[in-house]
């Protein structure tokens, strides 16, 4: 699924779930990276909640590739983002850059995490 079809699942759910999922979404992503400042905040806009993310994660990420690179292999294994995976975007988009792709992996595969245990939760009712 791409970003486009991400934004569009999530703007056809209603408002009050959506805020949770996207709520659940930066919380798991603190999770998952190691984020523990408090500096990832939604600000409660699902609107806009995606842009950012992506303006929070992408410099945390690049550097953190070049301060820890240890860290960020332990972040990707983490989220469970795959090489093979990670190399079959880098070829599909070679205009954009290797944090880029990541970031966006990473984001989707919190957002997949959070849906899924929303889905069980659901289920389980």
């Amino acid at each position: 699924m791409t970003t486009t079809e991400t934004q569009a699942l999530l703007l056809q759910t209603p408002y009050e779930k959506r805020l949770a999922i996207i709520a659940e979404t930066f919380g798991q992503l603190q999770k998952d990276v190691g984020i523990e400042d408090g500096t990832l905040v939604f600000e409660g806009n699902p609107e806009t909640a995606y842009q950012q993310l992506f303006e929070f994660m992408e410099p945390y990420l690049a550097n953190l590739l070049q301060q820890n690179g240890q860290r960020f292999a332990r972040v990707l294994y983490k989220v469970d983002i795959s090489e093979g995976a990670l190399n079959k975007k880098l070829r599909a988009f070679p205009e954009k850059s290797y944090v880029r792709i990541v970031t966006e992996m990473i984001i989707y595969r919190a957002f997949q995490k959070v849906m899924t245990k929303m889905i069980s939760r659901e289920n389980l009712k």
